[in-house]
């Protein structure tokens, strides 16, 4: 790839740019290998955490928000072992107390909670000074409404848990985070009587996510009927020991596509899915619109 950063100062047009963006002057050919994905990974390791035996996330995203989630996970009584890239999960007994360190990551605030609630012991949930200032009262009023000692209405906050959930119908506003929704998906098939969710507000934002937590709880061998808008209903039941290989982070190809596109090259991004619920893949109809030819092959989608 050729590309230049001219830092000369232009008499006519002023001072040097300090910070000169780098330019491709002719067509751009590469092959990129994406990072895993941090929605599926977080999802897979609270599925694992929940199963009915020991399982493998392959190719797991190693990032802080995924470390948290594995160590919330363990904290709980599971173990997750991160040491190599194929991180290996074994469920265990949710006894002991607990406390959670969320971080930034809003699927460890959103996810475990519901995950905690199965516990014998008491779990106290925190995170970075920022993250008192994301949404979680959702997630905590449905949590309540289902039948779960909750002592706060956001971070800082403790869960008491009973050993189980009787779980039920529940009504949330999911208009500020799809995750709201995802959250009491995920561990719904544990709770006594599963789980029916329906939504009650403004438009639920980053609706695919959902698709796709739905569509994992499937693969775990979970029943989920989302045929009517604004509702999911999880039944309860075992969730299978799944061994699965993170897909690539779709998203995170945008910018090596459209480099493509803007130059007229040809970018290979690896391992392409075939079929996905990720959000990214949209990306092939949109670049084929804009007039690029895209492929899908064995080496990936170029």
């Amino acid at each position: 790839m050729t590309t230049t950063s001219d830092r000369a100062a232009d008499p006519a047009n002023g001072p040097a740019d300090p910070w000169p963006a780098p330019r491709a002057h002719g067509p751009v050919m590469a092959t990129v290998s994406l990072p895993g994905s941090k929605s599926l990974t977080n999802r897979a390791l609270v599925l694992a955490a929940i199963a009915d035996g020991p399982s493998v996330v392959r190719r797991a995203l190693r990032s802080r928000d995924t470390l948290l989630m594995a160590a919330a996970l363990t904290s709980l009584g599971s173990h997750v072992d991160t040491s190599a890239d194929d991180w290996v999960v074994t469920p265990g007994a949710f006894g002991a107390d607990a406390e959670v360190d969320c971080g930034l990551a809003g699927t460890v605030m959103r996810f475990v909670p519901p995950v905690a609630a199965l516990s014998t012991g008491t779990v106290a949930f925190d995170g970075d000074p920022h993250m008192r200032k994301r949404p979680v009262g959702e997630v905590l009023r449905a949590l309540r409404d289902l039948g779960v000692d909750i002592e706060g209405d956001g971070l800082p906050f403790t869960i008491q848990g009973q050993g189980v959930v009787p779980g039920g119908t529940v009504v949330v506003d999911a208009s500020a985070s799809s995750q709201f929704i995802s959250a009491l998906l995920l561990a719904g098939a544990r709770y006594e009587q599963g789980v029916d969710v329906r939504h009650d507000g403004k438009p639920v934002p980053s609706l695919p996510h959902i698709d796709m937590t739905v569509a994992m709880l499937r693969e775990h061998g979970v029943t989920v009927d989302d045929s009517d808008a604004n509702r999911w209903t999880v039944a309860p039941g075992p969730i299978k020991a799944l061994d699965r290989t993170i897909e690539p982070d779709l998203s995170n190809a945008a910018p090596f596509l459209a480099l493509a596109a803007v130059s007229g090259g040809t970018v290979t991004v690896r391992d392409w899915p075939e079929a996905t619920d990720q959000p990214g893949d949209q990306l092939r109809e949109v670049l084929s619109l804009m007039g690029c030819e895209v492929r899908v092959t064995d080496d990936g989608l170029t």
